[in-house]
């Protein structure tokens, strides 16, 4: 400090000019630049803001009638606009409508914007980017987003960074000249300068120049200075008024644009009516003059004058409003109707109506002829519903008088409508019954489920359905209910509507057909029941004449020491005629199944062929048609061969002897359905299958309906000599086996027997082979327990089994064999068992047998069939089975089985 006040005043004043110089043009420098910039960036972003509301409030028709022909039509005059880089017009929910970007502008096309309902600017990477939402009666319709390249704002901002260095460096060195001769004229010039940079803030008169005279050079680069940025500032100036006429520019280009617009335009003046702009396609629409000018008062627009007062009014309450259908004068003085919207807006410098409509003259005569069609067709409409309701008048009257009644009922199970029948038919008026659950009315509390249950299961719809409903006096009747489903939509229950009938009195007449006919049934049965014991009565007299008599025989040739073997022969002979007769017996009741196997039905004919020749007269022609390709039926030999006999001897007989004749015999495999299946003879039901056909077919004389109809009666013939139970066997034995047998005859023309057998599933019960060899019994000393109630059984087989060796013990009930066999059960190897006994029956004694020796063979002896017998087992099942009446040969067959098997 003291070192610069010991320096000269030059060197001081040099310093301090110097110093303050410099800093003093670095200041206003950046002073300026800042300004200079600021000032550059509001007026870019005002012209910026004052385009876009130019463009919004043109773009406005295109936006709302999303028209992008309109919004491109409308930005491709941007291109006269150098400074608008991009235009993006989106509508309020962020579509894109149009998007318009300077030609060469790379950045711009390369770039994504993205939608911003918000309004605002910024600037990035040297541009101005600006959103501003477009309203419409207060309610935006979309955004609109200008871009301006700024890069000549930078140009400039660099310009005068370099220009204030510059300044600054050659004030500096100036200043160190100026200093060196400083002088009392220094300060003039320096007054003066600042006298006019006073009046050039004042006034703002940026031509004022310091051309006075300078007697040093630092004063003159001061001056020059001044010239200079008085000259930048100028040319700021001279920018700022070129954006002003380019902002003159772009409103003239709006005009194009809104004049091109294919949606007719009309600015007028909301005082007086007085026309400011329009657009070629509004002059098209409503006409001009002779001189070729619209009419400037938009009053002679309006057909009915009044209509204007009630627009502007519409429009003071409402800002805005769309859609508007007016009546207005055409070009050549017709009406024309148009939807006119009009909005507030500054045009020019003043508040203007704004007004776009759109010709919708057409519509209005599609209108009027609808509204003509909508006229014609309500009358129409209304003729109908007159004639519907007579009908419906009609079709109640008819339902009314009808026996039947018809009823609805809603989906949820209560009656919706009834016809006026129901009186008569459960005692309620119609109106009584509507409301009331469906259960209320069913004697067996049918809920509604149920119902629609059954009418899912019966797709949709059921017919003839017995029910029984409660009369109002409290009794049941019977009715017949048919009924469909109602359905709303697919799917959709919405009630069930059908038809009920009184069927209470053809219910009673068919209980009374029932009874009369099981009354019938049992006198037939009665009477079958008669011939059947009759004819048993008679056989069984013959055979045991013949054993009474025999029996005779020998005791009186026993007396005289004569041979009996003659008389036992024939005792036997009657006995097994007996045991035969027994079997027959079983075979009609459907009991006679005694020795089941794989029975090939084609087969088994070919092997009765030669006793079948033997049986039939030689004027009988046998034809046989067998496959050779047949399945197995799970059967009994033995009574296979009965029936083929029987069938055969049958048609034979009905040939006869004199005339010539044919019997045809025929196998095959057929799939049987229900109707295959049935017949008058077994009323038991078939299931549906595979089934073997065996068919014998003559051309005798036939039957009559009565025989066909006592055909299968025991003891029933139509020859003087016949009695049996042939036929009846033949059925019991079908009906045994599973099977249906048909017939078809008429007198004169033949009779064909149909046989049907279910095909074997390959199981088979088969306790006695006739295959098997017979060797003789090999454990003659075992010990058998022989439990029977009747004594001459118990005598017979205890000597019949002391002739083949075995020791034997005998109990006469279960409970006696029960307590031998615990004493004895280590001697005792097999039990031969009755199985009906007192006291304890065959089925309890197996049971408990077999809980002290679950392996002991057990042989059930019983006058019923094996079928019979065995269907009384469950768990507990016997070693085998023997028939009663059974032979010395039968009974060792069956112990060497049990024998082989242990």
């Amino acid at each position: 400090m003291n070192r610069i006040i010991s320096t000269s005043i030059q060197r001081q004043l040099q310093l301090f000019f110097v110093l303050t110089l410099g800093i003093t043009v670095l200041i206003m420098g950046g002073v300026w630049i800042s300004h200079n910039q600021v000032l550059l960036e509001e007026e870019a972003e005002r012209v910026l803001i004052v385009q876009s509301d130019i463009i919004g409030a043109a773009a406005r028709p295109a936006l709302m009638f999303n028209d992008q022909r309109m919004a491109g039509e409308l930005l491709q005059a941007m291109k006269f606009d150098p400074d608008v880089s991009v235009v993006k017009l989106f509508t309020y929910d962020g579509n894109e409508l149009f998007t318009y970007t300077a030609e060469g502008d790379t950045a711009g096309v390369n770039q994504s914007i993205e939608f911003q309902s918000v309004p605002g600017s910024a600037y990035t990477d040297g541009r101005l980017k600006l959103f501003r939402v477009i309203e419409h009666k207060g309610s935006p319709v979309g955004v609109i987003y200008l871009e301006s390249d700024m890069n000549h704002l930078k140009k400039s901002k660099n310009a005068g960074f370099i220009t204030v260095i510059m300044v600054m460096v050659g004030c500096l060195v100036f200043g160190l000249l100026l200093a060196s001769r400083l002088q009392a004229r220094i300060a003039s010039p320096i007054s003066s300068l600042a006298g006019l940079m006073r009046k050039m803030g004042t006034h703002q008169d940026y031509m004022i120049r310091a051309d006075q005279p300078v007697y040093n050079r630092e004063t003159q680069d001061l001056l020059q200075g001044f010239n200079q940025m008085a000259e930048k500032i100028q040319q700021s100036f001279d920018t700022i008024e070129q954006n002003h006429v380019r902002l003159k520019e772009s409103e003239e280009r709006f005009r194009n644009i809104v004049e091109l617009a294919p949606v007719p335009v009309i600015v007028t003046r909301p005082s007086d009516g007085h026309v400011l702009f329009y657009n070629q396609a509004s002059a098209r629409l409503i006409g001009v003059n002779e001189q070729g000018q619209m009419q400037l008062n938009a009053v002679d627009f309006y057909r009915h004058p009044e209509d204007r007062d009630v627009i502007l009014e519409k429009l003071k309450k409402q800002g805005e409003f769309h859609g508007h259908e007016l009546e207005v004068v055409g070009s050549d003085g017709e009406s024309l109707w148009i939807s006119l919207s009009m909005s507030m807006m500054f045009f020019e410098g003043e508040q203007v109506l704004f007004s776009a409509f759109v010709d919708i003259t057409e519509q209005k005569s599609v209108e009027r002829v609808l509204a003509q069609n909508n006229q014609a067709l309500e009358q129409r409409v209304v003729e109908r519903t007159s004639e519907l309701q007579s009908a419906r008048d009609e079709l109640q009257s008819t339902l009314d008088n009808m026996i039947d009644t018809y009823y609805r009922v809603h989906a949820d199970g209560t009656v919706n409508w009834v016809s006026a029948s129901v009186e008569a038919l459960l005692g309620y008026q119609a109106s009584e019954i509507a409301g009331m659950p469906l259960e209320s009315l069913s004697v067996d509390g049918l809920r509604f489920p149920q119902v629609t249950e059954a009418l899912e299961q019966h797709g949709g719809a059921v017919i003839n359905q017995r029910v029984q409903l409660k009369h109002k006096q409290g009794y049941a009747i019977w009715v017949s209910i048919s009924a469909h489903r109602i359905d709303n939509k697919p799917g959709e229950l919405s009630g069930v509507e059908g038809v009920v009938r009184d069927i209470t009195l053809m219910v009673q007449a068919e209980e009374q057909k029932r009874n009369m006919e099981e009354q019938m049934a049992h006198v037939q049965r009665l009477e079958s029941l008669g011939v059947l014991a009759g004819g048993i009565a008679h056989d069984f007299n013959n055979i045991l004449a013949g054993i009474m008599g025999n029996a005779e025989l020998a005791e009186i040739n026993a007396l005289e020491g004569e041979s009996v073997d003659h008389e036992l022969k024939n005792i036997l002979t009657g006995s097994n005629r007996a045991a035969d007769l027994c079997r027959q017996m079983l075979a009609y009741s459907g009991q006679g199944i005694f020795l089941r196997s794989e029975v090939n039905m084609t087969m088994l004919i070919e092997e009765a062929l030669q006793l079948i020749d033997v049986s039939i007269s030689k004027n009988i022609s046998l034809k046989l048609d067998l496959s050779n390709a047949l399945p197995n039926v799970n059967a009994d030999k033995t009574q296979m061969q009965q029936i083929i006999m029987n069938l055969v001897t049958n048609a034979a007989e009905s040939i006869g002897d004199e005339t010539p004749g044919n019997i045809t015999i025929t196998t095959s495999l057929i799939q049987a359905g229900k109707s295959d299946l049935q017949s008058k003879f077994i009323d038991e039901i078939r299931e549906p299958g595979s089934y073997v056909l065996f068919e014998v077919v003559d051309n005798g004389c036939g039957m009559n309906k009565e025989t066909m109809d006592k055909m299968f009666d025991p003891f029933f013939t139509t020859k003087f000599t016949g009695r049996g139970l042939g036929m009846s066997a033949v059925l019991g034995i079908v009906r045994s086996h599973e099977g249906v047998i048909q017939v078809s005859s008429k007198p004169g023309r033949g009779t064909r027997f149909k046989v049907l057998l279910p095909v074997s599933n390959g199981e088979m019960i088969d306790l006695m082979d006739e295959d098997v060899e017979i060797t003789p019994y090999r454990d003659s000393e075992r010990t058998i327990l022989l439990i029977d109630d009747e004594v001459m059984v118990r005598t017979v087989v205890d000597r019949l089994m002391k002739k083949l060796g075995c020791k034997v013990m005998l109990a006469s009930d279960g409970v006696e064999g029960f307590e031998i066999y615990k004493q004895h059960r280590a001697e005792i190897d097999l039990v031969l068992l009755d199985m009906t006994m007192p006291k304890m029956g065959g089925k309890e004694t197996l049971s408990r047998l077999r809980d002290l020796n679950a392996t002991l063979p057990v042989i059930i002896c019983s006058g019923y069939s094996n079928d019979t017998v065995s269907g009384q087992f469950d768990t507990v099942q016997p070693s085998g089975f023997l028939q009663k009446p059974f032979s010395l040969k039968l009974l060792r067959e069956v112990l060497d089985m049990i024998s082989t098997k242990s």
